[in-house]
């Protein structure tokens, strides 16, 4: 322990969840050294009281903190980053526009927090998101974080000769090996869902959850989580499972709430048993339902906490009974506070409660490691090595 994370290597995929206290960010190396870059933390647009401190301090913005990373585990020759997927427009997954937030130097016109943050230091080829072209879904998309992005993107398109694209839910090729596919045949990144749309597990097929918008009522309407982005990543007898903030019926206040606002169990159901899942929006109280966790069933469970109550009290008991499925887990939080610490109860049995939370899979998907960092300096120390594990 102590020692720098070892480098990666060709044939491993890494999965890095990356602690800013601010949000989510996950870094993934593919076998061939292809880079995504789901979430890019970032300000909230108010910092509420029971939010965590910024790691490893605040004398730079989350954004920053994310590239700086990020730009420290890029494959040799890589000059920048292959993919960048939002998960769903809140600003703690894209980077909140706030009063302080800097103009580009770019001469763009638009400022810089999350995604804009690392695109001003690291080259981005290709975006997708939930709303490109007309972000209109299930209303039109305005506020002062999501217009920013769009001028971003807006500028990048005719500047910079950025790629954007709509993620499609059903797709195999949409996210793929882009230097060496033929040599990770069994390597892949599947769209389960968005916006209401899951994948049928036929093909590219997907049906719809939500009946037309135009006839529902305000409280009937899927919220922005709701319509998180969720993917399925398979290597060999490996898989991962991300779902931004994907949230149970139960954060519907109606007396009697539309069951199609539970998008948990059809989500769950498209992807499958798998061996490693981020918990569902930070492990609040509304997600990662009994029906959710019973269908994944994951041996190891990371949880990216950015607020008091990451994990909540209901979904660490959920997350740890054997009574909703059998056997071993071991869970993973980024960082658990003192106020959460004295208020989810066993939470101290938990694998780790702080750091940056790296799962290594060797060539082939059979094994698996997960690595605990440091995430007070930079050095990308390994606090601790848990297994190797056996994939499925």
């Amino acid at each position: 322990m102590g020692e720098p994370l070892p480098a990666w290597s060709h044939g491993e995929l890494d999965i890095h969840h990356v602690n800013t206290g601010r949000g989510d960010a996950l870094f993934f190396v593919f076998p061939d050294g292809t880079t995504l870059l789901k979430d890019a933390s970032g300000k909230t647009v108010e910092q509420a009281p029971f939010s965590l401190p910024t790691r490893p301090d605040d004398s730079r913005p989350p954004g920053e903190w994310v590239a700086r990373y990020v730009g420290r585990l890029l494959p040799p020759g890589a000059e920048g980053i292959d993919y960048a997927l939002v998960s769903h427009f809140h600003g703690d997954h894209m980077g909140a526009i706030v009063a302080d937030s800097p103009l580009t130097t770019s001469g763009g016109g638009y400022r810089l927090s999350g995604f804009t943050q690392v695109a001003e230091l690291l080259p981005i080829a290709r975006f997708i998101d939930r709303g490109w072209p007309d972000y209109d879904y299930p209303a039109p998309i305005r506020n002062p974080t999501v217009d920013n992005y769009r001028r971003f993107l807006d500028w990048q398109v005719r500047h910079r000769d950025l790629q954007v694209e709509r993620f499609e839910p059903g797709r195999n090729d949409q996210i793929r090996l882009l230097r060496d596919p033929a040599a990770y045949p069994q390597f892949e990144l599947r769209n389960l869902y968005a916006n209401g749309s899951v994948w049928t597990g036929v093909g590219s097929e997907t049906r719809a959850l939500f009946p037309p918008i135009e006839g529902l009522a305000p409280d009937e309407r899927p919220t922005e989580n709701k319509l998180s982005t969720a993917f399925r990543i398979s290597y060999g007898r490996f898989d991962y499972f991300s779902g931004g903030d994907l949230s149970s019926i139960d954060e519907t206040i109606a007396s009697h709430p539309a069951p199609w606002l539970d998008v948990e169990p059809p989500v769950a159901r498209a992807s499958g048993p798998v061996d490693v899942m981020k918990a569902n929006h930070h492990g609040s109280w509304d997600a990662n339902g009994v029906p959710f966790l019973a269908t994944l069933r994951p041996r190891v469970i990371v949880v990216t906490s950015r607020a008091d109550g990451h994990p909540s009290v209901n979904t660490y008991r959920r997350m740890t009974s054997e009574r909703i499925w059998p056997g071993e887990r071991d869970i993973f939080i980024t960082n658990v506070s003192p106020a959460t610490a004295s208020t989810t109860y066993g939470i101290g049995s938990a694998s780790s409660t702080q750091g940056h939370v790296v799962v290594r899979v060797e060539r082939g998907g059979a094994r698996y490691r997960v690595y605990v960092l440091d995430d007070d300096n930079e050095d990308m120390r390994v606090r601790a090595v848990f297994g190797p594990y056996a994939s499925r």
